[in-house]
């Protein structure tokens, strides 16, 4: 791999020559031989994550050719990240449910069910679901966002009476602003 710091030819050159690649990176002008994958045997895991890599740049497109999205990412990317790459990097990570809060929950109408999940973009929903000990739906419901210091916290009320509480199921899903969805599952009477 050959690096120069100020090489009038290739300054401005990016891309594939032959077997040659030339890259610009970090004010330097570098140049390597084309890396040789042929003979890699790729897992179930990488080509899943191939897919959605690939299903990222079409999002990443989408995002340029939206001046409202294209906007949003202006002001969320870091210092030296670009719009592509923050939509890339929004797409590619998914939120994070870290506690779900039954502890007020008992039942009752009124009760709290506290969510606190990170993303470092935004949430487009979280969702709560109590299901009964055969899996029957008691209740579903949009949660409200509460800001805390450090983290997103969410905060749903039941509206319904539940005398089995303790067998019930609550279902947490959180929806992001790309549409990644992460579910989480907590039985209450294991809290």
């Amino acid at each position: 791999m050959a690096i120069s710091n100020d090489n009038v030819l290739t300054k401005t050159y990016r891309g594939r020559v032959g077997n040659v690649v030339l890259r610009w990176c970090r004010g330097k002008s570098i140049m390597s031989k084309r890396p040789d994958c042929s003979r890699v045997v790729k897992s179930k895991a990488q080509k899943a994550n191939m897919k959605r890599f690939a299903a990222a740049t079409i999002y990443g497109k989408m995002v340029l050719n939206d001046p409202k999205k294209c906007e949003y990412y202006r002001k969320k990317k870091k210092m030296y990240q670009s719009i592509w790459n923050a939509a890339i990097s929004d797409f590619m990570s998914k939120p994070k449910v870290q506690t779900i809060d039954l502890k007020d929950y008992k039942g009752l109408p009124g009760n709290e069910i506290r969510i606190s999940a990170r993303d470092r973009f935004k949430f487009e929903a979280v969702i709560v679901t109590i299901l009964n000990i055969l899996g029957q739906i008691i209740e579903s419901g949009p949660a409200f966002a509460r800001s805390s210091s450090e983290y997103m916290e969410w905060v749903y009320k039941t509206t319904v009476m539940n005398p089995s509480y303790k067998d019930s199921k609550v279902v947490v899903r959180v929806v992001d602003f790309v549409g990644n969805v992460v579910q989480e599952a907590v039985v209450v009477d294991s809290i």
